[in-house]
């Protein structure tokens, strides 16, 4: 709840009494910290995503290796008798 208010506190003061040059260092340093939150995000998707099982790989490999398959046998002309 401290930190809660502390935020408040803070929004409030950048919106109503920060001069411009306090502004444009918040904004690099909210920028700075925006980047970092988004880093460590995509490291935990990928974690998570190679936690999953190993058969999911082979399902997601096979499909186009299957659509390419059924291409290619819908090209192959017919066999002369």
């Amino acid at each position: 709840m401290f930190y809660l208010i502390v935020a408040l506190l803070i929004a409030l003061y950048y919106f109503f009494m920060a001069p411009k040059t306090v502004r444009n260092t918040l904004n690099a340093i909210g920028l700075v910290g925006l980047v970092a939150l988004l880093l460590v995000l995509a490291v935990m998707s990928f974690i998570k995503i190679l936690q999953l099982p190993g058969e999911l790989y082979i399902g997601l490999i096979m499909i186009p290796l299957g659509y390419t398959a059924f291409k290619e046998t819908l090209n192959l002309s017919e066999k002369k008798k």
